[in-house]
């Protein structure tokens, strides 16, 4: 969660009581779209790289301000981290399971190996002239030289842990949504005391719901008439946030929930003492996931809290017996950003760096809803899970992850359900890449190995193979696009001239005076005025000489 001083802000005097009103930075419009489209390619190049290798810096520069800066690192986080590298990342795999057999499973159980070592050897310290050869003993009986046993004891150390992406790509509009949801509940954990004023009072149904949910969580309530009230409570170390993150999740749960709020109220303790008026209007609890069309109603919402211990019960109960094939189910605080809006979920699926959400659905969804999760499931990893009993009416035919639960033995359809969800998603993204490409291609008329190498995200030596995939092939057929090996891919227009270049280059080839060297040179200088590229002509040329 963010803090207050994090937030970009300004505070007035408001009224005769002498309450500051405070106004937070949202972000409105798309105008910082571009710039966190650029960090997001940052983060993007630097993945596999150690922690020390990341400027922060560079994120700052491009915003020019600290505090906002600081606030989309926080956001990016929901989707970058840093981990240590296994020994298998490293080491090839006989050395690996030669480790294994002697115990040795990770760095720590690595460093606890040589200090048995050096307390059995050389009572219990290893410096100086005496460490290099320990290492290089030690290192002997492993099968390890002295350097990678050097390198690999600090292998997990903070600072060597490298940046990975957990789930999908993200898109700039995702950030602003998570950007303005946490800057929103940033304020409302500092609140001793949160007013909604709703635009009708609530039935007997929906007030039940919410006194329930509210017993759940923990957070104090009063409901009467149109006003909810929420209580804030300090704990033992005066701090407002740890029951102030209850008190945010709460309210945004009410308002996914469909509890239709209309403006709001709330009485932040500033960081330096005082208090500050937060008001809140229909913008702001957009901001905290309201909308139109709710996944779940008050009530549906009391059964997905059911539903998730269930499933975290059954879940763990299922991976004990080694028939979840890795994955693990962990609950979710907040909810899933994708599409540049808000969905609630219930809890996500992890497995290594890999994320699946799980998205709830209810008996009073709509088709315009059905259409929304579907979406979401091509764009993101998610399955969707009905709350209770969706109707026979052919409606969930939209979505293609769908999982009715009854019990436990459902839970062994998800392993095949989470990598059908995975599968999904990254067939739709590298088609749009590939679309993407062949776009920037068919516009400039050439776009070279070097180029396509960077837009994919891969070595100029996996170029052929990364383009003879079929999404690929069938991207490069709709276009007229022709591929190259060595150069890049051209249109088949751009092609064209570049044959006619060369056969009036081929016309002197009669000339006794003209030799095969000024040839070549001419030829290749005539193709970079052709194409606008230098790099591949070479290859351009035998593609020639074999067509």
């Amino acid at each position: 969660m963010l803090k207050l001083t994090d937030l970009r802000k300004t505070t007035r005097r408001s009224g005769a009581d002498g309450l500051r009103v405070v106004y937070p930075r949202f972000l409105r419009d798309a105008t910082l779209a571009p710039r966190i489209e650029m960090a997001i390619r940052y983060m993007e190049r630097m993945l596999g790289q150690p922690r020390r290798a990341l400027d922060d810096e560079v994120i700052v520069q491009l915003f020019g301000d600290h505090k906002v800066a600081r606030c989309l690192v926080a956001c990016l986080g929901a989707h970058y981290r840093h981990r240590p590298r296994s020994l298998g990342e490293v080491l090839p795999p006989e050395q690996v399971a030669s480790l294994a057999a002697q115990g040795i499973t990770n760095a720590s159980e690595l460093r606890l190996w040589l200090f048995r070592r050096v307390n059995r050897e050389l009572a219990g310290f290893a410096g100086g002239e005496d460490r290099a050869s320990f290492l290089a003993a030690s290192g002997h009986e492993l099968g390890l030289d002295a350097e990678m046993l050097d390198k690999l004891i600090a292998l997990d150390a903070p600072e060597q842990a490298i940046l990975v992406r957990t789930g999908s790509r993200p898109a700039a509009e995702d950030i602003i949504a998570r950007y303005n949801y946490a800057v929103t509940t940033a304020l409302l954990a500092q609140a001793s005391l949160v007013r909604v004023n709703l635009t009708h009072a609530l039935s007997p149904r929906d007030t039940a719901s919410v006194l329930t949910l509210a017993g759940r969580l923990g957070v104090s309530v009063e409901l009467g008439g149109r006003e909810l009230v929420l209580h804030g409570r300090q704990d033992a170390l005066e701090s407002w946030t740890r029951h102030g993150g209850k008190l945010a999740r709460l309210l945004a749960l009410l308002v996914m929930g469909g509890m239709a709020a209309r403006s709001g109220e709330a009485l932040v303790t500033a960081p330096q003492g005082g208090q500050w008026l937060f008001r809140m209007d229909g913008e702001t609890f957009g901001f905290l996931g309201a909308t139109t069309t709710p996944q779940l109603d008050l009530a549906e919402l009391c059964a997905g809290f059911d539903l998730t211990e269930r499933l975290l019960a059954d879940a763990a109960t299922v991976r004990r017996a080694g028939d979840l094939d890795g994955w693990s189910l962990r609950r979710m605080n907040e909810p899933m950003a994708a599409s540049g809006r808000l969905s609630l979920a219930l809890g996500q699926f992890i497995r290594g760096d890999t994320r699946v959400a799980l998205l709830p659905i209810g008996t009073q969804s709509g088709e315009g809803l059905f259409a929304e999760l579907a979406h979401l499931t091509e764009v993101t990893p998610a399955v969707i899970v009905a709350v209770d009993e969706l109707p026979n009416n052919g409606r969930e035919s939209l979505l293609t992850n769908a999982l009715r639960y009854e019990g436990r033995h459902d839970m062994l359809r998800l392993p095949a359900m989470l990598d059908h969800a995975i599968a999904n998603v990254e067939r739709r993204a590298s088609s749009a890449r590939f679309d993407a490409l062949c776009d920037e291609a068919a516009s400039t008329g050439v776009l070279t190995e070097p180029a396509l190498a960077h837009r994919i995200g891969c070595a100029e030596e996996d170029i052929a193979e990364r383009l003879a995939e079929k999404t690929a092939r069938m991207s490069f057929q709709r276009r007229g696009l022709e591929y190259v090996e060595g150069f890049g891919l051209c249109t088949r227009e751009m092609l064209a001239r570049v044959r006619r270049a060369a056969s009036e280059i081929g016309e002197l080839r009669e000339n006794p005076q003209v030799g095969n060297a000024w040839m070549m040179r001419t030829l290749g200088r005539k193709l970079r005025e052709v194409t606008g590229a230098h790099e591949g002509i070479e290859c351009l040329i035998a593609w020639l000489g074999a067509a």
